[in-house]
Formats: structure tokens, C-alpha cells, sequence
């Protein structure tokens, strides 16, 4: 029996034949196949150089640069499968131009017999094709701390002085100028300094442009700069005006507006030491109005000190000049006193029943003053007899105002009788006037002395122009 199975060729193929079925299905139950997802395949470009670079374009993908497959394969062959064995491919030259999207071709490279089957997810990308731009920038020199007091630069040299940048549209639109970062903490002598070019996208220099983008190309990437210090001095500005009593008729000089007010000048020790002041003088007679000068700082520097670099080169002085307004006020009888009478005499005031007395001065002042502010004043002292006389009255202002207005006030009729008698109205005395021909005087305000009595009556005032 043994003989014979041993022996036996057809026993032995058809074992062989089983073995391999019973196999088959072991496999097919311990090892099924899976679905999975192969991702980050990168995409190689095709064609850039014709479609792009030739044509001085640029493009960029704007989401990952990758792309990813569906793979089935037995459960055991997953591990050996990875991004590596596809290849994913776009060419430039099938970009659409309206979507600027292009389609996305996918090949498997490796392990061919370990996958049963594929199905491509990504079918397109975009693609963002712009123009490449080229501009030329001036290298500022931005300087880092602070130089020693009383010092500063007066010449800069950078060499080169300009920068070539070449770099996408969206790009050069968001660069302000090119700089160098120079510390020049503490310096007194001049600095020499080679420093890397930057890019910043604000005026104040405060944010870099990332430059790891490789589209972005300089021609230089660095720059010798040569700052020199120099000694300063701060003066301060002297304006000397004169001819400000006289004016136009009618306006009144008021103030000057200076800027700057004081100036930084450079130049050997020795000078700087003894000039502090800078002088400036004007003559404003006649003048009708404002007046707004300019005046070329070197001019009124002696040889050998200059403007210092960076400082304003001139000075811009305004002499304010006023239009004077009058306005007037009416004074009531009852406010006007009467001073050094006699007591052998009697005083009233005639039948006016009052007095105007006109002010002149800024409008903007005179819009402050009120009646209880001034009191108008009689003296008696040089009348000794009765009779009608037209006085000179003085008028007395507060003291905040006494030397703000002129002021000008007509004549005042006052009788004079010697108790129980009746004088002779029908004439004044002229020679007891105190006035001349116009009955009318003009002074200043600040020439008026004295306390004013308080006012408990409240006139009508009437505005002139």
C-alpha cells in the first residue's frame, strides 16, 4: 500500500494542484485587498520654459503643489506602495486662460504588479500666471539708535546707490524702497558700515518683505555706506522787529509767528561756540496787513557754519497785523461823575443826557468790554465862576483794558449857578471851554489812571464800523 502511494505520479500532480488551491484560498481569506489614499504626489512642470520664462511671465500654485490617487492592492503590498511610485505631470502649454486652470496627468512609475487598480482624485489645479516686473530703487540708509548729544550726519554716501529688483507684479507693487540698517549708537566720528539690501513695503521702513520667495531677484544684495558726523548746535531764532508804532492809519501791529523757532547748524567747534543766536530783522512801517517772510537761514550765518543735513533751509516768519474796529457806548448822566466842585457852587449837567464815547481796538476785544466797564470823569477844579461851559471829560477804563483802546468822547454841558440864582443858558463861556474848535479829544486808553468806581447802571451801546 505504501508502494503505491509513494509511486503513484497522478497522486502526486493532483496533491501538488490542491496544495496550490487550498493556498489560493488561505490567501484569498487571510490577505483580502484594500482601498486606500495615496497623497503629497508632487507635480513636475512641463514646458515652463517656452510658455513662461520666454515670455517674462511668472506663475505659482496657489494651494499645495501635490496631488493624490485612490490605489487597491492586497492588504500586505499597502506598506510597499507610496507617493513615489506615481508621477504626476502639467503642462504649462494647456494652461486655460479663463479658469487658469490646467489638467493633471498621472502615471504609475513603480510597483505596477503590487496595485490592482487606481483611480486619479485630482483631475486639475490652478495656476496663477502673472508678469514679471523689473524697477530700479535708491538705497536709503535707515539709521539704528542714537548719535551722541549734540551731534548729527551731514553727508551720506551709499555705493551703489541704486538697487535692480525684478520680481512678480503682485510683489513689486507691495515695495516702498530698498534700505541698509546702519547702528549708529553713540557715534561722534564718521561711520563706515557694508550692509545687507532690504525691501520694505511702508515709508517709515518698520516692515521687510519676505524674501524667500525665488521669483524675487536683486542685482546687488549689499551696499558700502559712508555716513560723516559732524558737531552741532542748536540756536535759537531772533526776529528784531521795528517800525511796528507806525503802521497803516487804522491797523495795529499785533505779534510775529516764527518756524522754525530755533535752527541746527554744523560747522568747526570754535564757531559753533560762539554763535547762539540767529537774527533776523524787519521794518514794518506803513504796513497795511499781514505779512508772511521767508528768509534763507545761510544768509545770516557767518563763514564757516552751514544748515545741518536734514534740517529745513529756511525760516518762515508771519507778522500778524490787525484791521482796528471802533465801536461806541453811551453813557448815561448818571454815570458821569463830577470831580473838585466847589461848595460854593452848583453843578448839572445840561440837557444832553449823556455822552457816546467811542473805543478803538480789535474787534475781538472789543467785543469783551462792556459799559461797567468804564466811567467817564468831570473835573470842576479850573471853573470858579457860574456860567455854561462845554468840558473835556475823562474817561477812566478797567484795568485789564487800559492799554488796549484809543479812546475818543465829545464835550459835556455843564451849568454852574451860585446857590438860588439862575444862569444865563442862552450862550456857553468859550473862554471857560476847555476844549478848542472840534469840542473833541482822542487818548489812550493807557494813559487813563485810577480805580473805576463800581456801575450799577447798564446803558445801550450803539457799534460804529
Amino acid at each position: 500500500m505504501k508502494r503505491k502511494l509513494t509511486n503513484n505520479l497522478l497522486l502526486k500532480v493532483f496533491s501538488v494542484i490542491a496544495a496550490v488551491l487550498l493556498w489560493g484560498v488561505v490567501i484569498n481569506i487571510d490577505n483580502p485587498t484594500d482601498t486606500f489614499t495615496i497623497t503629497g504626489i508632487p507635480i513636475k512642470v512641463l514646458h515652463e520654459k517656452e510658455a513662461i520664462t520666454d515670455n517674462d511671465l511668472t506663475y505659482e500654485f496657489p494651494s499645495e503643489k501635490t496631488v493624490s490617487v485612490e490605489v487597491t492592492a492586497r492588504r500586505t503590498d499597502r506598506r510597499k506602495i507610496s507617493a513615489d511610485d506615481f508621477e504626476a505631470t502639467v503642462d504649462l502649454n494647456e494652461i486655460y486662460g479663463a479658469t487658469g486652470s490646467v489638467a493633471v496627468n498621472i502615471e504609475v512609475i513603480n510597483n505596477k504588479s503590487l496595485i490592482r487598480s487606481w483611480t486619479q482624485i485630482t483631475r486639475s489645479v490652478r495656476v496663477d500666471v502673472e508678469s514679471m516686473q523689473t524697477m530700479t530703487f535708491a538705497i536709503q540708509v535707515i539709521p539704528v539708535g542714537d548719535l551722541e548729544d549734540t551731534y548729527t550726519f551731514s553727508e551720506t554716501r551709499v555705493t551703489p546707490g541704486v538697487v535692480r529688483v525684478t520680481a512678480p507684479e503682485s510683489v513689486m507693487s507691495k515695495i516702498d524702497h530698498a534700505g541698509i540698517m546702519v547702528d549708529v549708537s553713540g557715534a561722534v566720528d564718521s561711520v563706515r558700515e557694508t550692509g545687507a539690501i532690504k525691501l520694505y513695503t511702508d515709508e517709515a521702513g518698520e516692515h521687510e518683505l519676505d524674501m524667500s520667495d525665488p521669483r524675487i531677484q536683486l542685482n546687488v544684495t549689499e551696499a558700502d555706506v559712508a555716513l560723516e558726523v559732524v558737531k552741532t548746535n542748536r540756536i535759537s531764532v531772533d526776529v528784531q522787529v521795528t517800525g511796528q508804532d507806525q503802521v497803516a492809519e487804522g491797523y495795529k501791529y499785533i505779534t510775529y509767528i516764527c518756524e522754525p523757532q530755533t535752527v541746527l547748524v554744523t560747522g568747526a567747534k570754535a564757531l559753533i561756540a560762539d554763535f547762539d543766536k540767529l537774527t533776523v530783522k524787519e521794518d514794518l512801517t506803513g504796513a497795511n496787513g499781514n505779512i508772511t517772510k521767508t528768509y534763507r537761514i545761510q544768509d545770516y550765518l557767518p563763514k564757516g557754519l552751514e544748515v545741518a543735513d536734514g534740517q529745513p533751509d529756511s525760516i518762515e516768519v508771519t507778522y500778524q497785523i490787525d484791521r482796528l474796529a471802533q465801536r461806541s457806548f453811551y453813557i448815561g448822566k448818571s454815570l458821569i461823575q463830577l470831580q473838585g466842585m466847589s461848595e460854593e457852587l452848583e453843578y448839572r449837567i445840561g440837557d444832553d443826557d449823556g455822552v457816546t464815547v467811542t473805543l478803538e481796538g480789535l474787534a475781538e476785544d472789543l467785543e469783551r468790554i462792556e459799559n461797567k466797564d468804564m466811567f467817564v470823569i468831570l473835573n470842576m477844579e479850573e471853573y470858579k465862576e457860574p456860567g455854561v461851559y462845554s468840558c473835556q471829560p475823562t474817561v477812566e477804563l478797567a484795568e485789564e483794558y487800559q492799554s488796549y483802546f484809543r479812546v475818543s468822547v465829545g464835550n459835556i454841558r455843564v451849568i454852574i449857578t451860585r446857590p438860588g440864582s439862575e444862569p444865563d443858558t442862552s450862550e456857553e463861556n468859550p473862554s471857560e471851554s476847555s476844549t478848542g474848535e472840534s469840542g473833541e479829544t482822542e487818548e489812550s486808553a493807557g494813559e487813563v489812571s485810577g480805580t473805576l468806581p463800581g456801575n450799577s447802571e447798564d446803558t445801550s451801546t450803539e457799534e460804529t464800523p
